[in-house]
């Protein structure tokens, strides 16, 4: 594991808030760190990792039985997340910094 950090825009601003994952997919291998006002910084695995941008916002509930229980739902294209194309290679040594811009359409 080596340090990482880096910057999220959205639209050209900094992202407020959200999570980002550094995946090796293979290896089912994840890593995350959050995502406020624009930047993140953790600790990955080393290598060639797939990224993927995350930013929740609360959908209708969900009802339970007598109940309803918060719904998160995904607010970001999936072309950022579940079908991310982003990349990131991750040295032992380097600064392993990193800038991702994303767009909310």
């Amino acid at each position: 594991m080596v340090p990482v950090s880096g910057t999220v825009t959205l639209d050209g601003e900094p992202m407020p808030d959200g999570i980002i994952y550094f995946k090796t997919i293979a290896e089912g291998s994840v890593d995350q760190m959050d995502i406020k006002d624009g930047k993140f910084a953790g600790k990955v695995e080393v290598g060639d990792r797939r990224v993927e941008v995350c930013r929740y916002g609360l959908g209708p509930p969900i009802k339970m039985g007598n109940g309803e229980i918060p719904n998160k739902i995904e607010t970001l294209p999936a072309r950022y997340n579940q079908e991310s194309e982003l990349k990131a290679t991750v040295t032992e040594r380097g600064a392993n910094e990193f800038t991702f811009e994303v767009k909310s359409k």
